[in-house]
Parts: structure tokens; C-alpha cells; sequence
């Protein structure tokens, strides 16, 4: 009979600090017209900053880079297909061994709101919680940006 193995966890937590933002915006024609045939101009709006990754703790102290999109999908339901994956997941974090990068997208009126908190240091912690999906990738399923209240060190022990 073959002993009981070690389950493996299905869901992993990432808490970083996060640093500074930079926010970068462009307008033009849309190209793209399959995805939103009935949008003539692209207006594209990034938020960016660093972050310093405190767990899980083999990723302790690694630096890495998130990008946040606003996506419209996330505030009028109709705009995202019906087989979108941001109905499954709302961004990854990716873990190689020469980089360590995070991709949300999250509603319009947020993303300007948290580049002003962030920049303010009104938020000075992101946590991400998803599904593995293989070695190095996590869904992100949910995301929280915590303030100064908030002790990341206390939180993870």
C-alpha cells in the first residue's frame, strides 16, 4: 500500500510592498477592431511600480515589476466576451529566475484613484491571492492594496 503523499496546495498568497508608481498614457486609432469593433480610438492607460515580494518565502526579497490595465469588461459585463479569461482571473504573477512580474487589470476609475494613493503612500502594501497553474504561474483571482495600518511582517508571521 502506498503511502499517503503530501498534498499540494492549489492556491498561493503573494504579499509585496510596493514602491512609487509611474503611470503612462497613450490615445490613438483603434487597430484592433475585433475586439472592439464599434471603438474607433485606443486610449491606453498603464500603471507601474516595483515591488519587494515578503511571501511565500521563497521568493523573499525578490524585486519584481507590476503593470495594472483598466479594463472596462470589469465595470459593464458586456463588454467581455463570454469566453474572456479575465472571467476566470483578473491578472498572473509570473516567477522565472531572471524575472518576477505581476499583470492586473482592474475597473477605470480605480486604477487612477490607486496611482494617486500609491504615489501619496496612502497604500504601501499589495497582496494577490490565485489558483497554480504550473511552476511559475499563479492566477490572480483576487487582489487587496492595504495602507499604512496595515503591517505586512505581523501579517505573515
Amino acid at each position: 500500500m502506498a503511502k499517503p503523499g503530501k498534498l499540494k496546495p492549489t492556491h498561493e498568497e503573494f504579499v509585496f510592498i510596493a514602491s512609487a508608481p509611474s503611470l503612462r498614457w497613450s490615445f490613438g486609432i483603434q487597430h484592433d477592431r475585433r475586439r472592439r469593433a464599434d471603438e474607433p480610438f485606443e486610449e491606453t492607460q498603464t500603471l507601474s511600480f516595483q515591488t519587494e515580494c515578503l511571501w511565500p518565502d521563497r521568493f523573499k526579497g525578490r524585486v519584481g515589476q507590476v503593470a495594472i490595465f483598466p479594463e472596462p469588461g470589469f465595470v459593464e459585463d458586456k463588454l467581455l466576451a463570454k469566453d474572456d479569461l479575465r472571467r476566470n482571473r483578473i491578472g498572473f504573477v509570473r516567477v522565472t529566475k531572471s524575472e518576477f512580474e505581476t499583470a492586473l487589470w482592474l475597473p477605470p476609475p480605480m486604477c487612477q484613484r490607486l496611482a494617486d494613493t500609491l504615489a501619496n503612500g496612502l497604500v504601501r502594501s499589495m497582496l494577490t491571492n490565485g489558483l497554480i497553474e504550473s511552476k511559475g504561474m499563479n492566477r490572480v483571482t483576487s487582489v487587496s492594496f492595504l495602507g499604512q495600518e496595515f503591517d505586512p511582517v505581523a501579517y505573515i508571521g
